[in-house]
């Protein structure tokens, strides 16, 4: 078989991305890539789709891992079939009967949006509450650590109403030299939470330690 390989090592010239895709539509056979093959493609030959690890976003630290992992699989599912009777999607995943991989395979959208929304709303998570990320860096991992549980401590004794949520550290823990740590806040309105923001910043991390607030992380 004649393989296009598309991905970030592969497409990193000007161009490529159209020179792999116009490769695949009229000589090769397969398109191996990572998620950037997923959307917006739209080649009406492709009758076998095959997804490796389609559950590895579920086990991210995100509340919205599973929306991503049904957006994911409904999108690389549309590329197959679309002119050929007979098209099959395969999908490998370690949790076969999580909501978000079962759904996805029915095609199922209400269902997995009136179970997210359930879920969303008894945590207090968008669209039902606010949430806002405070991220802290610094070179030393007992200064950001330290620097980190203060400032959670300090939240939580302002009786404010946001919930403080860690810390913990980010999902990459370590970048550019620095450890990273993460507070996650979460309150009913967006002026509470802008307070808190605020509170945060004033109160000023040790020296070394820098300090960084998402408010509605995407």
């Amino acid at each position: 078989a004649r393989v296009v390989r598309m991905d970030s090592d592969t497409t990193g010239t000007r161009g490529s991305h159209r020179a792999l895709l116009e490769t695949f539509g009229s000589e090769a056979d397969v398109l191996v890539g990572t998620q950037m093959i997923a959307k917006g493609l739209d080649f009406p030959t492709v009758t076998v789709v095959g997804v490796v690890a389609a559950d590895i976003d579920l086990n991210r630290p995100d509340f919205r891992a599973a929306e991503r992992t049904f957006a994911l699989l409904t999108q690389v599912a549309g590329r197959a079939g679309r002119a050929s009777p007979g098209a099959r999607v395969v999908v490998q995943t370690y949790a076969p009967d999580h909501y978000a991989v079962r759904l996805a395979a029915r095609h199922d959208y209400e269902a997995f949006a009136e179970r997210e929304l359930a879920l969303r709303k008894e945590l207090r998570y968008p669209p039902f509450g606010r949430l806002a990320y405070l991220s802290l860096a610094g070179a030393d991992v007992k200064a950001t650590a330290g620097a980190a549980s203060a400032l959670a401590e300090m939240l939580r004794q302002r009786g404010d109403g946001v919930e403080v949520l860690g810390p913990a550290y980010e999902p990459v823990p370590k970048a550019r030299g620095e450890y990273r740590m993460r507070i996650a806040l979460k309150a009913d309105g967006l002026a509470a939470m802008l307070d808190a923001c605020d509170a945060a910043r004033k109160a000023r991390p040790s020296a070394g330690v820098r300090l960084t607030s998402i408010v509605d992380p995407r």
